[in-house]
């Protein structure tokens, strides 16, 4: 009997261990399979990053050519509108009609000047520096059109936010940020731009999760279209009736050359119905595997990211 009921209470603390360890081992499934799902998600993310720098490499290169070949004559075209310019002087209707084909003649060099710009090897030399002095160079470049249009611009950074990476060029990115959202704010009732800085350890096309500088202009305009803001960082794509649709393309181009990711969304910052801009650049704290310490231009270093041994090519395997 007592040999049975010692029996029994075996049987008992096995039933009970089995049911503890198909519970844990259900809970270690379920949370397995959700964090599969968030990686199959960031996986995905992060090859659309890819496809997008693949894109805007072949881009550059077939635009640049194009530019080319077009300033030459265009060169031509204004020389020959300033010679008629002064034939013309004393015919009113003539004179208006040349001065017609000059200033579009200036119109498509500044469109030119716009692509080769985006087009072109800049060389990134990747040197200590902090996101306060980034943010400082760009209101600096800015201080002209945020004083013409009254916008009030301020900083939030969250530590030192220190990193390794070519000032002058991110700076030049952020500053197109600024001055986009300088235009977008026009009309608004609250004019103000936020620029934030913050560290945060996010996920790279290889899986890992590496040290980043997150930097964000916020402003309080009518904010990005959802139907638009997988294309706002595609060349020639603009939300404007004016403009070339290259000022985003080009801070992608120069943060993708430093290793990092750009990124949109809503801004919790607008007033009055609206609902704001936030775009994000997220740079490495160290200089990518990509050569930008050694100053490798823009167009060798995205080549390098797609093509060349390293995280993006074993994020893509498969």
């Amino acid at each position: 009997m007592d040999t049975m009921k010692a029996d029994n209470a075996d049987f008992a603390e096995f039933a009970r261990s089995f049911a503890e360890a198909t519970a844990r081992l259900q809970e270690t499934h379920v949370a397995l399979r959700s964090q599969v799902e968030r990686l199959q998600a960031e996986l995905a993310e992060a090859n659309e990053r890819l496809r997008r720098s693949r894109s805007l490499a072949a881009l550059g290169e077939m635009a640049a050519g194009i530019a080319h070949e077009i300033r030459n004559p265009l060169g031509a075209i204004a020389l020959n509108a300033e010679l008629l310019t002064e034939d013309v002087a004393d015919r009113p209707e003539a004179a208006a009609s040349v001065d017609k084909i000059r200033r579009a003649a200036d119109r498509l060099d500044r469109i030119v000047g716009d692509v080769l710009s985006f087009a072109r090897d800049t060389r990134v030399n990747a040197v200590p520096t902090s996101a306060r002095e980034i943010f400082e160079l760009a209101l600096c470049d800015c201080e002209a059109v945020l004083a013409k249009e009254c916008v009030a611009a301020h900083l939030e950074i969250d530590g030192e936010c220190r990193l390794s990476a070519d000032g002058a060029l991110v700076a030049q990115a952020v500053a197109n940020l600024v001055r986009n959202a300088v235009e977008a704010m026009r009309g608004a009732p609250l004019r103000e731009i936020t620029l934030s800085a913050r560290e945060a350890r996010l996920r790279t096309a290889d899986g890992a999760r590496r040290g980043f500088v997150v930097l964000a202009v916020e402003d309080t305009g009518p904010g990005i279209p959802a139907d638009a803001r997988e294309r706002i960082f595609n060349p020639f794509f603009t939300t404007r009736e004016e403009g070339t649709g290259l000022g985003l393309a080009i801070v992608h181009r120069i943060v993708d050359a430093h290793g990092g990711m750009t990124a949109c969304g809503e801004s919790s910052r607008a007033a009055g119905g609206r609902r704001g801009a936030r775009l994000e650049l997220s740079l490495p704290l160290e200089p990518a595997r990509i050569g930008a310490a050694e100053g490798v231009s823009l167009g060798e270093a995205v080549r390098r990211r797609i093509g060349g041994k390293g995280s993006v090519q074993s994020a893509t395997a498969g």
